[in-house]
């Protein structure tokens, strides 16, 4: 997959990197579009935010949206083609709606 990965301020790199298999419990999604939000600028110019200091390569594009094509134990095979929008603390919420859809009726 391509990747934008930031090495240093103002050192950003575009890089593939192999596509993950999607654990128990996570799905994977065909990233088809990516937002550049204030972070991702701060980490760019500055290499940090706050006390979070940039130290080892970072991929940047953490609010993004597109297609679950792969899932993992324990999810349903129905998600396969759903769309999805991710941020970074989307594991957590897409376990929740896992749990939510699995317990309606």
């Amino acid at each position: 997959m391509t990747t934008a990965v930031l090495h240093a301020p103002r050192d950003l790199r575009i890089e593939q990197r192999p596509i993950p298999a999607p654990s128990e419990g996570e799905v994977l999604v065909r990233i088809l579009s990516v937002g550049v939000c204030g972070s991702d600028v701060h980490y760019y110019e500055h290499g940090r935010i706050g006390d979070y200091v940039v130290q080892r390569p970072l991929v940047l594009g953490h609010e993004s949206s597109g297609r679950i094509v792969d899932v993992g134990e324990g999810v349903s095979p129905g998600r396969v083609g759903e769309r999805v929008a991710t941020t970074s603390d989307s594991t957590a919420r897409l376990q929740s709606m896992e749990r939510w859809r699995s317990s309606s009726p």
